[in-house]
């Protein structure tokens, strides 16, 4: 198996607020339709009432903060009434697979494009007690380029590979999310056991051609994870009108920013009013709507899309873009930054560069010279990635791999070569790693994605992740096809240099516009300096429509110009680094679940 390796911007959530009934969330809008319909796009695997898994029909599968955060933002969500919850006979199960997509035709800043197909992983995993009657967490990593593995395997999910709990394999994990609701792991397209489909697969050419800003860019991207909700809840009519919240780490904050303003603005979209436009998306999220609200007719509006997608749960996350950046390079500088502390301990003198650089960068390039993890300051250098590889190579062994899933992977018709036509993963990434110093690789990055590429792959050269046994199991797979990738570096490339990107102002103005309607969670980790925490609500205050931002221990309170204020909860975790789960993860279980309440 090609030695991928697992890289940094990861990022993170989403949903709906909901009425509570002894702390279980309750279905907010009427479902009409329990039968499902049309969505053939999916080839999931479902569970028949015996418990063997079977697949799908006629797809030749062979298988603390409460409700008045947002009083002043006019969110009805939290006071939806309680309406005919829909219920069927279905039965949730834990439950693995991939979600088709098909090549779309987009626009994008008056630019023409289409995007590749893909096959889209996922896992499943029902609330502990009523799943019909919880919310849906969606759950992501970030990169861009980063499988969901990490939040998969560090204490979320039903299983935990963390080895301070697990040991040699997989164990229990108290602090399962399914404790307060349904769990749905995602993927991103070219990441984890996520692929994409071409026609002639063996030709190079044709494998870079979808490596391009069609396939990834940040409107691309949200795209696919929309039309990955929907076809999921559309198999899954008992869910389909439940409460969904985007729970989205690192670059997943951008990606849950995107997805929002496209959900709760696609009337606007849908008229051409925004620079994106994608007929077939907004179709497909009117018809949703329109299914489990009968009244809806033509495309939903923001107040109809905010009663089921109306909260996000933001790790360390990039919403703001460049801006961002700028404000935590300043706020690092300054006489309380932890790089003074770091000076102090190893003896390597911290020096500001001021307005003559690059502040943000700065800061990574001297974490990185005195000898510490810019994701875990406290750390050596590489420790997060170090220490959460061991649970990706847990993963990758079988019987571990169905151990985690919690159903059989082996009936799991598209992990099979013989089913995996015109499958592939990259380019040629052996290739890539080997000549990682090249500066022609690199050639019109921002620095920022030169110094943490260069050290990932660094990293992952010097210590490879296991290649696991999967192909054991399944069979072998061409060279330029894999069973997983931990982090798809040309991804990386890619977003970066796209029409629209992650580092550009249109993430923090639709971050803002989101917020406004939609009741927002983000971590405030103590040893990150990739996502210095701070940062998140200085940047804020550069944007024209904020007039101020109240930064409390726990909160911080955006003051519109237009007279709105809205507050967001921001709790403090004093020993995490980057990936919250990792540190803290009973705290940020119960934060989490006091929030929802």
């Amino acid at each position: 198996m090609k030695k991928f390796f697992f890289m940094a911007l990861f990022f993170m959530l989403f949903a709906a607020c909901s009425n509570t009934n002894n702390g279980n969330a309750v279905k907010i809008l009427p479902d009409d339709d329990p039968s499902g319909n049309d969505a053939d796009y999916d080839t999931e695997q479902t569970d028949d009432t015996d418990g063997d898994t079977v697949s799908d029909e006629d797809n030749g599968d062979t298988a603390g903060d409460d409700d008045t955060d947002q009083a002043d933002s006019g969110d009805s969500s939290d006071t939806a009434p309680d309406t005919d919850k829909g219920d069927t006979d279905e039965k949730l199960e834990y439950e693995s697979g991939f979600i088709a997509l098909e090549g779309v035709d987009y626009t994008l800043n008056y630019r023409s494009y289409q995007t590749g197909k893909a096959m889209m992983w996922y896992n499943f995993q029902p609330a502990d007690e009523n799943p019909k009657e919880k919310p849906l967490f969606v759950l992501y990593n970030g990169g861009p380029g980063s499988s969901s593995a990490l939040l998969f395997l560090y204490n979320t999910a039903k299983k935990t590979g963390d080895q301070l709990f697990s040991g040699e394999g997989p164990a229990d994990n108290e602090t399962s999310w399914t404790q307060f609701g349904n769990l749905l792991y995602v993927d991103a397209r070219q990441t984890g056991f996520s692929y994409g489909i071409i026609d002639d697969p063996e030709n190079a050419g044709s494998r870079d051609e979808y490596f391009t800003d069609m396939n990834f860019n940040i409107f691309a991207d949200a795209g696919d994870f929309i039309r990955v909700i929907l076809r999921f809840m559309e198999k899954h009519p008992s869910l389909k009108a439940n409460p969904v919240v985007l729970a989205g780490e690192s670059y997943g904050g951008t990606r849950s920013t995107t997805i929002l303003n496209v959900l709760l603005n696609v009337a606007d979209y849908a008229q051409e009013e925004r620079i994106f436009y994608d007929e077939t998306l907004f179709d497909e999220i009117a018809a949703h709507f329109q299914k489990i609200d009968p009244s809806v007719k033509g495309m939903p509006s923001k107040e109809v899309v905010a009663k089921q997608f109306g909260r996000q749960i933001l790790i360390q996350p990039l919403i703001a873009g460049q801006e961002q950046f700028n404000a935590e390079g300043e706020l690092l500088e300054q006489s309380d930054s932890p790089l003074y502390i770091i000076g102090e301990e190893t003896g390597r003198t911290f020096k500001p560069c001021g307005k003559s650089c690059d502040r943000h960068t700065n800061a990574l390039i001297y974490v990185q010279r005195a000898g510490r993890d810019y994701y875990a300051y406290r750390k050596p250098s590489n420790w997060l990635f170090d220490y959460t590889d061991v649970g990706t190579a847990k993963m990758l062994q079988m019987p571990m791999f169905e151990e985690f899933i919690l159903n059989d992977p082996t009936k799991i018709a598209e992990l099979h070569p013989e089913n995996r036509i015109g499958a592939f993963r990259g380019n040629d990434s052996n290739s890539f790693l080997r000549n990682s110093t090249a500066d022609h690789d690199f050639e019109g990055l921002p620095e920022i994605d030169k110094i943490i590429l260069r050290s990932r792959i660094a990293h992952r050269n010097a210590k490879p992740l296991s290649s696991g046994n999967l192909d054991t199991f399944f069979g072998e797979l061409p060279d330029y096809d894999d069973y997983f990738v931990d982090l798809n570096q040309t991804i990386n490339i890619t977003f970066s240099k796209a029409t629209v990107s992650h580092y550009d102002t249109i993430n923090g103005e639709m971050f803002l516009e989101n917020i406004r309607t939609v009741k927002t969670f983000i971590t405030q980790a103590e040893e990150d300096i990739i996502i210095y925490s701070k940062g998140i609500p200085a940047s804020l205050k550069s944007f024209s429509e904020v007039s101020s931002v109240d930064t409390e221990e726990n909160s911080f309170t955006v003051n519109f110009s237009d007279g709105q204020s809205v507050l967001v909860t921001f709790p403090f975790y004093p020993e995490s680094s980057h990936s919250v789960s990792v540190n803290q993860p009973e705290k940020l279980f119960n934060d989490v679940k006091n929030w929802m309440n």
